[in-house]
Order: structure tokens, then sequence, then C-alpha cells
């Protein structure tokens, strides 16, 4: 007993033990900023600055960064600091400090130390003040407020994080001064049951405060110190390293600095466009106020009057796009690179029960601002016009496309699972392709740890496209170590205002920078695939709409290898969707069936390239209202009646019941009938028609056996009935060149639709070219083969036939000399 005794006084004594005084908490303290004021204005000014990496302000101005060298010397110390930070009157400066980030707990104390100067006494003010989410016992209805929403919800989480105490410290003489606020108590307790209390003090973080009080004075500050412990010290060593994600969004950043406008396209789902139970309102903040954090206005339509922002009329659609993570970054872009709001396009593609995959569908609409702005399409007010709202963004000769696209959640309904991250990768391809100057950040909400497992997909993806991923999953994880989980986001799993705040805090974060500037590091574009299955998700969509030659009762062909599906089932019934006989998960209850941008009732895109896909959608009462299709970019289809085909059989027509999406001609090889294809590409897929008497099919690709396939095997239906209908299989990764496909009926008649050709590969990075002059007759042999039979182009006189190139030489003909280029892998 008396050494279990010692263990548990051991255990709580080092609980206890708080860290020595050795490091300064604070992120750049030593306040270091980059000016764009010669890119933007060119001016001869790299010296000061409006604004400084990791600390905030509330607007452009407020604040002044300038190199020590430049200040007189009655206002800065006799030793060195680097920068010294101005506060204009009546301003603040601040930087907030999440427990989680610094390594703090609840109980520990610290201590702040900082030198400044001041004209008149008592002007300079540093505070600490301890930032709690709100909490108060009971339980409350929108309703009581007149909304009218009768719900009743936790007294907590209601809007901005809230001040649990303050300590301040000043001089009363002017001149230089030294400020110290010390044993600052980092004070927390909670309940872990869910309920709100106004006992709790669900404490996350800290900030730290500058304020000039006076009215006209000037106040400098310089090399503040937060340390943890009872006793302030001066210029430690910084514990934390400042994150350079900037580096990784450089166009962006560039723009930004020009005060140039860009256009921010945020992807997600309810969660991004800051949906919540309670919906976000704007409350009251002030504590001194009889109704503290009731909401001013029951009404989820923004009020630009109630948080004094007449500028942000037409641009804000609803409250909750104002408090998410993306509209305080808009908010913070304006302050930090003083841009007017018409600068900055803030699109929400976010949609409430929305998930990656739905969003192909509407990638070309919101990329390209086709559609009106809209409080639940995109977040602005109704009635505006883009052209108006963002002048400058059309004006550009780039057009208005997509400078920055953000990744936030966007994997409620899940597609695919575990390889969700194909469709990820596929719709940043898909708009790497149309956009090339179009970066991309990753900042993924995680609940607990939880949530979705797109956050490893993403950083699978950040690792191979060198894209920047801001880790707020594992901040806001660290951070209920310190708080009620269902304080910072309640069990419905939609986080309020001040978890959105904690997001974006990790966030803004990317947009920080300082001199000396490091070198950029481009986003890769288009490079090697991540996943086999993005090819699938590459290409754009074709939407067919009931009724359709293409939708045959619960049925449908793929073009490829995806697709999005609207379809609805009787009442609180859930449809089964199967591809190929077999079941794929993901189907809605009380889907719609009407198609649009966002929504869907099911998404899948495993095919194999090449393959047929029949879809089955099975339940009761079951519509099929539009289905989506993405086609495989570069696919090139050569049906039967094509004259690139050597094909002595006869053609006739084809009568197709699911609308011949392979065509609509076919030729019928008798036993020992050929017909014959030259083609570029790396992948093929033959087209044919599986009959009761159908024979096999033998394929050879550039004089190779390939695949032989019996042409009368019928389609087993989930009505347990038997088809026979077209089909077609791929003939895969076979290099990119010039290949000859040659197709033969043995033991019985073969019914050929045609086939598709492909270009597989992620990007030209293995693509070899070789060209020069040549004269019939001649033979070029090549100094190292090619993976297969190149492409081969003449020019002038010079000509080549198909059976004079190999891998390894090609020989030319024609009537005369001319130029010739040689492509291939």
């Amino acid at each position: 007993m008396s050494s279990l005794i010692k263990k548990s006084l051991l255990i709580t004594a080092l609980a206890a033990l708080p860290l020595a005084a050795s490091e300064n908490l604070l992120l750049n303290p030593a306040f270091a900023f980059h000016s764009f004021i010669n890119h933007r204005d060119g001016k001869a000014n790299s010296w000061s600055a409006q604004t400084v990496a990791f600390w905030q302000h509330e607007n452009y101005g407020d604040i002044t960064v300038t190199r020590e060298s430049h200040l007189a010397s009655g206002e800065r110390p006799d030793y060195s600091v680097q920068n010294i930070v101005s506060i204009a009157p009546g301003k603040r400066f601040s930087q907030f400090i999440p427990f989680a980030e610094a390594g703090l707990a609840h109980n520990q104390v610290v201590s702040l130390w900082s030198g400044g100067w001041q004209s008149a006494p008592g002007a300079l003010q540093a505070s600490l003040k301890l930032m709690k989410i709100d909490s108060e016992d009971g339980t409350w209805k929108p309703a009581d407020f007149g909304a009218s929403d009768q719900r009743e919800f936790p007294r907590h989480s209601r809007g901005e994080l809230v001040v649990a105490k303050t300590a301040s410290a000043s001089a009363d003489s002017a001149g230089m001064l030294e400020l110290r606020i010390e044993d600052f108590l980092l004070e927390g307790r909670y309940h872990s049951d869910g309920k709100s209390y106004s006992e709790d003090c669900n404490s996350i973080g800290l900030v730290v405060e500058f304020t000039n009080l006076s009215p006209d004075a000037r106040v400098n500050v310089w090399a503040p110190c937060l340390s943890q412990g009872p006793s302030a010290s001066a210029f430690l060593p910084a514990r934390r390293q400042m994150p350079s994600a900037y580096r990784h969004i450089p166009r962006t950043l560039q723009k930004l600095w020009k005060g140039e406008p860009i256009h921010i396209l945020l992807m997600g789902s309810s969660i991004d466009r800051g949906s919540a139970n309670p919906p976000m309102y704007c409350y009251d903040e002030d504590p001194a106020s009889p109704t503290f954090k009731q909401p001013k206005l029951p009404d989820r339509q923004f009020d630009p009057a109630l948080v004094n922002r007449p500028d942000l009329a037409g641009y804000v659609g609803w409250w909750q796009h104002y408090y998410s993570y993306a509209g305080r970054l808009r908010l913070e872009l304006m302050r930090r690179f003083n841009l007017p709001v018409e600068k900055i396009c803030l699109n929400f593609m976010a949609c409430d029960g929305s998930c990656i995959g739905e969003s192909h569908s509407g990638l070309e609409a919101y990329c390209s601002l086709s559609l009106p702005p809209s409080p639940g399409v995109n977040g602005y007010a109704d009635g505006g016009d883009w052209q108006k709202l963002h002048p400058e963004l059309f004006s550009r000769s780039s057009g208005p496309g997509p400078d920055l696209v953000i990744y936030g959640s966007g994997a409620n309904e899940k597609t695919d699972t575990p390889d969700e991250g194909a469709v990820f990768e596929g719709a940043i391809r898909w708009i790497q392709s149309h956009y090339p100057q179009a970066e991309f950040l990753f900042c993924l909400f995680q609940n607990y740890g939880g949530y979705t497992p797109s956050p490893g997909d993403l950083q699978a993806i950040a690792l191979r496209y060198q894209i920047p991923f801001m880790d707020y999953g594992k901040l806001g994880d660290d951070t209920v170590r310190w708080c009620s989980r269902q304080a910072l986001v309640p069990s419905d799993g939609h986080p309020q205002a001040a978890s959105h705040f904690l997001w974006f805090h990790a966030l803004r974060q990317a947009f920080e920078c300082w001199d000396p500037i490091q070198p950029g590091q481009v986003q890769l574009q288009l490079p090697e695939r991540m996943h086999v299955n993005t090819l699938n998700w590459e290409g754009e969509m074709i939407t067919y709409q009931s009724p359709h030659e293409r939708i045959k009762g619960n049925k449908f062909l793929l073009d490829d290898c995806a697709f999005n599906l609207w379809a609805g089932a009787k009442r609180d019934t859930v449809p089964e969707g199967y591809v190929n006989g077999g079941r794929f998960g993901g189907m809605r209850k009380n889907s719609s069936s009407v198609w649009n941008h966002r929504n869907s009732a099911a998404r899948w895109g495993r095919g194999q390239l090449g393959d047929r896909q029949l879809v089955e959608i099975g339940g009761e009462e079951i519509q099929i209202g539009a289905v989506d299709m993405k086609q495989i970019p570069n696919r090139r289809y050569f049906g039967i009646e094509n004259q690139q085909w050597q094909c002595s059989s006869t053609i006739s027509d084809f009568a197709s019941e699911f609308g011949a999406p392979y065509g609509n001609r076919q030729a019928i090889l008798e036993p020992g009938a050929k017909a014959t294809l030259w083609a570029v590409g790396t992948d093929f897929s033959l087209a044919y028609v599986d009959t009761m008497d159908g024979g096999e099919m033998l394929i050879r690709i550039d004089g190779q056996e390939k695949l032989r396939l019996p042409t009368n095997q019928p389609f087993f239906t989930i009505e347990q009935q038997l088809v026979f209908l077209e089909n077609r299989r791929g003939i895969r990764n076979l290099g990119y060149g010039l290949h000859q496909i040659e197709v033969e009926a043995l033991d019985g008649p073969v019914a050929l639709l045609g086939a598709y050709s492909y270009d597989s590969r992620p990007n030209r990075s293995t693509e070899r070219q070789y060209s020069g002059l040549a004269s019939p007759g001649e033979t070029v042999r090549f100094s190292r083969p090619f993976k297969t039979r190149p492409l081969v182009v003449c020019q002038g006189g010079l000509a080549v036939s198909w059976q004079d190139i190999s891998a390894t030489q090609v020989t030319f003909s024609g009537s005369g000399s001319g130029t010739f280029s040689v492509i291939g892998e």
C-alpha cells in the first residue's frame, strides 16, 4: 500500500510540474514581415509594412511595422530587436495561441514580457486574455427569439469565443518601457457528458494583445516574449517554427501582393458552407449586454448593418457564409493585403449533403461562374451580377476561372471508399487540365480525429502534387483534450462559429509570409497518377436525362467507367445499385430524381478501362431521372463502318436496346474472317455483340495474341432474366504508339461493332520525339528502341507504310525527300 501511495503521489507531482521558462511561445516575436508596397505601388520601400506574419489586426493600416534602422533613436531601444510595430490610436494588435499548438495545459501559468515606447503615459497596454467556448446551464430554442425553429439546444457553442479572464499591464510614464504580466493562470474545467454548464470553463487558447488606448498618442512595441512559468523573461528562443506553406501557393500569393483579383473555389459539404444546428446566427457578443449570446436576428439572411460591413452587401448570402472558416478567410485576406471585397470572389461550391463524387457534375459550371449568385448555390446574395460584383475578374485575359481551390471536407456520402482518393484526384486533374494556373490548398475538417477518411487521401495527394496540407484535423483533435467535445463541435457534427474560427486559424497560416522570401515550390501539373481509378474521373461529364434512349427503365450502359445518378424510389426505401451484377454502396433514401449540380442519388467509378459497365437500380417504384457519365479524356471511337477498318464482311444495322452506346452498325465476321485497324494509343477496347450463336473472337495486337473471348455470353439481370446485348472488353497498358488491331472469328460468327482507342498516359513526361530529314528507301535506326511501334509523321515527298515501322527503326518510301517526326515512348 505504501508503494502505491508513493507511485500515485509521484504521478500527481509529475503531472503538475510546469516546463521551465526557457522558450518563447509566440510565433514571430521578432515581427518579421514582407512588404508588398514596392511590388504593388512601385515605391522603393521594403523596410515597412502594415501587416506582420502570424499577428492580427482589425483593419489594414491599424499598425505599421518598421525595421529598427528606420526609427528615430528615441523611439527604439539601445539593443537590437530587428523590427518594431507602431499601433495607431485606438487600435489593437494581437496573436491567438491555441493551447494545442503551444503545448499548454489547464492550470499552468504563463507570463508575458514586452519592450515598448509611448509618447504619453498609459497609452500602450499589454493584455493576456484566456479564451473559452461559450457554455451556460440549460437549453434554448431559436423559437424563443422569433425564429420558426422549435428545436432545443444546449446553451453552449453560441457564436464566438468568450474572454474568460483578462490581465493587463501599462506604464504611467512616457518614453521607453517594459511591460510584464506574470503568473497568469490558465484556468479550465469541463464536463464530458455533452451538456452545457455555467461552471464549465472550456478554455482552449490565449490571446496576447497590445492596444493603443490613447486617441492621439504614438506607441511602439517590440520583442514580446510569452513564457511558461510565474515570472516573465525576455528574449527566449522560440518554441514553435513558423510554417512556410505560402511557398506552395506562389501564384496566389503574387496576385495578393499585386492587388489582382482572385477567384477562390471552396469545395466541400454542409460543414464547409457553415450549415449547423442551430444555424449560425449573429449573436450579441457584448458580455456587458443583458442579451449577451442571444441571437440579434433569428434569420439566416445576412444583414451587413449588424456587423457594420456595408461593403459586404451582395457578397454574402447567409450568416453561415459570413461566420464559416472560408468567410473569415476572405475578410482576413482583405485586411492583410488591403483589398476591397470585389477583388476576392469566394465561390461556395460546398453544399449540404454533398460529396466529392457529386461535385464532378458541377465542376464546369462552378469554375466558369455560370450559375448566377444565390445563397443556396454559391454563398452570394440573390439578384447579383457576377460582372458587376467582380468586374476585374472578368476583364482579365485568362477569364474568371479559379485561382485557388480549397478542399475542406466534402465526403459525407462516400464514393468508392476506400478508393475515394481517385475521385478527389480526378477532380483536381480536371481543374488542372482546364485551368492550368489554378492552385490547391487542403484544410480538412475532422471531429475528434474522425468524421471521414478523406484526410489520408488528400495527404497522399499533397505528397504527390506538392499541395500544402493545413492540418486542422490534428489541431481540433488536440484541442478537445481541454474542452467538452460537444462544446467545440455539437453532437450533430456540424461546427459552430467558435470551431469555424479554429478551423480558419489553421487555414490562414498558409498565407503568412515574411522576408527573406523563400523560393516558391510550384504545385505539380498533372503528375503521375496516385490511383489507378483516377483516370475514370478525369474526363467530361455527359448528361442523359429521362426520357432518353440511353436509359432503359432501371438500366443503362456507361460511356466508360464512372457516373453520377439521380433516381427516386418508394418513400423511405433505399434503392439498390448494381454494376455488372455486383452491388455497390452509397445509394440514398428519399433522393430526388431531378438533376442538379451538387447532389445525386449515387456515384460510382471503379470500372476497368475499356470494359462494359451495365448499371441496374433495384427497388420499388424506381425512377431514373438523369445520369451523368464520365468520358475518358482523349478517347476515340472507330465504328466498324469507319474507313480505317480493313474489313470485307458485310456491314449492317444493329438494333440496340440501350441507345447504341457502342454504335449502331455491325459486321458479322464468319469463322476465319478478319477485320484489321491501325490506331494510335496506349489502350484499346473492342466492342461487339453477344448473341446466342456467337463464336469465339481472337484479338491480336501487333501480331501478338492478346485475348480470346466467347461472344455468346448472356447477361443475368437483377430480375433474374438472361439477355443478350452489346459488350466490350479492354486491352490495356500497351504503351503509346501505333498499333495494329486484328479481330478474327474462330468457331462461329462474331458481331463486331468497332473499337475505342485511349491515351491513358498521365502526362507527356515519358514521350520521346525524334525528327530529321530522309529520302525514299532510307532506313533510320533509333539509338534507343521505343516501347512499342512509334507514330511517324512525314512531310514533303516523304512517306511511310505502317508495316515499315518498328520499335527499332523506320524505312521510308514516297516520291521525294522530306522531313519526319517520330513520336512514342
